[in-house]
């Protein structure tokens, strides 16, 4: 196992404490994207493409129009992929600040916050209401409980849509899937689709989840 593989390992067993998470990341923060890129991190591409997909066939508007929220931002990995997409109105937030930090160096989101943790209930961050949200690499073992999807929904406008990626070993070491359902159930989000056991990183696939808010119309 190489070394970026094992620092990316051993971020997965931290159970999601708040304070190991935080000095874990000021920690990792100016080695990420290098770690990540040796081990072919391809999920902030694949969900860009995911989100456009979205904003075409669904939102039924331009990108550059669409207000986005990249929960779980980190880096801002993802933000780029978006911005190449053609997302131009772009928020995001982190729980980290020193990921936060280096995000804002890409000069690709308007508006950024950090000390935000979706495994606790807290109003919203930013005012306002997004058409879309994408979550990558936050749904991942050690980090934020399947309950954390009902707190992104908060963010949704009425007509809004959620992206959101699970790792294959989150999703199988998760009540994930249960927790979907209830979500669900409880009229926060309908799921629209799924993209299994795609495209990720090297040592394994990913799920990918299109919700969109409220209950599923008739």
């Amino acid at each position: 196992m190489s070394n970026s593989e094992n620092t990316i390992h051993a971020s997965h067993v931290l159970a999601g404490d708040t304070e190991k998470l935080e000095k874990y990341y000021a920690d990792w923060a100016e080695r990420y994207d290098n770690d990540v890129k040796n081990e072919e991190y391809g999920g902030p591409k694949a969900i860009a493409s995911i989100a456009l997909m979205v904003a075409d066939t669904y939102l039924c508007r331009e990108s550059k129009t669409i207000r986005v929220l990249d929960a779980g931002c980190g880096t801002g990995l993802g933000g780029i992929e978006l911005r190449a997409k053609g997302f131009e109105k772009i928020d995001g937030f982190d729980l980290s600040q020193e990921m936060c930090d280096i995000a804002r160096e890409t000069g690709v989101y308007d508006k950024l916050a950090a000390n935000v943790d979706l495994n606790v209930d807290k109003a919203p961050v930013f005012d306002g209401k997004y058409d879309l949200i994408v979550c990558c690499g936050v749904f991942t073992l050690g980090h934020v409980e399947p309950d954390g999807l009902k707190r992104l929904a908060s963010y949704l406008s009425d007509d809004g849509y959620l992206v959101t990626s699970t790792r294959n070993s989150y999703l199988e070491g998760t009540d994930f899937a249960a927790a979907s359902r209830k979500i669900e159930a409880d009229g926060d989000l309908h799921l629209v689709t799924t993209m299994p056991d795609a495209r990720y990183i090297a040592e394994e696939g990913a799920h990918y989840w299109v919700y969109g808010k409220g209950r599923k119309q008739n």
